[in-house]
């Protein structure tokens, strides 16, 4: 025979009240609340008013007694007395128990209602009385020895609170069958409420159930909500929005990566071909054939170490060991690697700052090849220092940059106009400046192009010690 014991109990009724929906377990939780709220308020009424009848009727009792002792000076005059209050019974018994004044001779007799006193009696009793109950009744009891000529009487005190009795049950019946409609009011309300409230997060969940990747422009409808939902709704609108543009940008970048490595791998395959067919008997064929193949590949190369470059970036694998470097020293190892006489290098001297030499020469390579690849005349590069900056122009004369495209070179796989640019910048994957502006934003260089089209572009970048 196995027992399931409390904790089992209060684990079950937890594990039930977690399967059930948002709205039924705050309309619980609340009817909870509610309840415990009512029958402690309940409690406490009840005992306060209770405390006050039987206080009343101690207190009745006293002045009774009090006013007896006070004005009665003989057996005359005590059997002629007659001081007490309304629905307060008294019987003097003489020395030898023999009843000598009935305030009230249809009154039970004492000896039968002691029978019915209650031993356990409330808190709220006063301890110098007994408590008497009937079935139809309640009394306070209380005998007290009185000494008039030298005679000692025994004066029996008995002070009915039938009345505040019924009206106790009335009023306990009445609170609870007004805390019982308040309850199931307050549940019901509660719980039209809570549906109403969640309804636009069921409206949440139902359209990012729609939502796929193939179907990413459903959005919710957030006018006239005027509340936290509204702002909920709005943020989710906004989440949409970015995963949708992020979703499209890496269909974009997957179709772009695609096509940039289709296109080498093309021209290799072409080449190969020819070589394999014709190499052997044509020096001059086999000799363009294996350039173009290096070419080629060399492109591969770098959009390869591009699309690395960007997974790692994605990932936040990217990292980047910023230590103090000399700007010009980067520049002047830049532009020898280039080995371009159309290059032309001028500093106003050393400037050091934090950052990662292998970045920063990447970065500053790429936009130089940028600026080399779409002008045919000279490029620029000019360190300028002002105090704790210096700002980097890479300048050149080229086909410049339309408004247009001014917000999108940074873009991956991104490129101008074909019909604008040399056969030299035909041959660019797009990636460069987008790997520069990744390294500018980890080193908080700023930059700004200014440039205008047939007028060449100025890249600069400013950058702090």
């Amino acid at each position: 025979m196995s027992f399931v014991t409390d904790s089992e109990i209060f684990n079950r009724l937890s594990k039930y009240f977690k399967q059930k929906k948002i709205s039924s377990q705050v309309t619980i939780t609340y009817a909870l609340i509610l309840s415990a709220v009512m029958l402690v308020s309940n409690f406490f009424t009840d005992a306060g008013i209770q405390y006050l009848f039987h206080h009343q009727a101690a207190r009745a009792i006293e002045l009774s007694v009090n006013r007896m002792m006070k004005d009665v000076d003989s057996r005359e005059a005590l059997l002629d007395m007659n001081a007490t209050f309304s629905g307060v019974i008294v019987r003097i018994k003489d020395s030898e128990g023999k009843l000598i004044k009935d305030s009230s001779p249809h009154f039970p007799p004492t000896e039968k209602m002691l029978t019915r006193v209650v031993h356990d009696k409330p808190f709220f009793a006063g301890n110098d009385y007994q408590l008497i109950e009937t079935p139809h009744s309640l009394f306070y009891y209380k005998e007290v020895p009185f000494e008039v000529d030298g005679e000692t009487f025994s004066v029996q005190v008995f002070k009915t609170i039938t009345f505040e009795k019924e009206l106790m049950y009335y009023m306990a019946l009445g609170s609870f069958l007004l805390d019982l409609a308040g309850l199931i009011l307050a549940i019901g309300a509660g719980y039209f409420l809570m549906r109403k409230v969640l309804n636009p997060l069921k409206k949440i969940t139902e359209t990012a159930r729609e939502i796929s990747a193939g179907n990413m422009e459903k959005r919710l409808a957030v006018e006239g909500m005027g509340n936290e939902v509204e702002e909920l709704s709005a943020s989710f609108n906004f989440m949409l929005d970015k995963i949708q543009e992020t979703f499209k940008r890496q269909q974009q970048f997957i179709s772009d990566a695609s096509h940039e490595l289709r296109t080498p791998l093309t021209v290799i395959d072409g080449y190969a071909e020819i070589l394999e067919k014709f190499g052997a008997k044509d020096e001059e064929l086999f000799n363009e054939s294996v350039s173009v193949i290096r070419s080629e590949t060399g492109n591969m190369k770098r959009l390869v170490e591009s699309l690395l470059f960007f997974a790692r970036a994605d990932n936040g694998e990217q990292h980047l060991e910023k230590i103090p470097v000399d700007v010009e020293e980067i520049l002047r190892e830049v532009v020898k690697s280039f080995n371009n006489r159309r290059i032309e290098f001028f500093s106003d001297g050393n400037f050091e700052t934090l950052g990662d030499e292998t970045a920063l020469k990447k970065m500053f390579a790429a936009i130089l090849d940028n600026a080399l690849k779409y002008s045919k005349d000279k490029v620029t590069i000019k360190l300028k220092i002002s105090e704790d900056a210096a700002q980097i122009h890479i300048i050149d004369s080229g086909i410049g940059i339309s408004a247009e495209d001014k917000g999108k070179i940074f873009d991956r796989f991104y490129r101008v106009d074909k019909s604008r640019t040399n056969s030299e910048a035909e041959n660019s994957v797009g990636l460069g400046l987008s790997v520069a502006k990744f390294i500018a934003d980890n080193h908080d260089i700023k930059i700004k192009i200014d440039s205008e089209l047939g007028r060449g572009t100025d890249f600069i970048l400013g950058i702090r010690e």
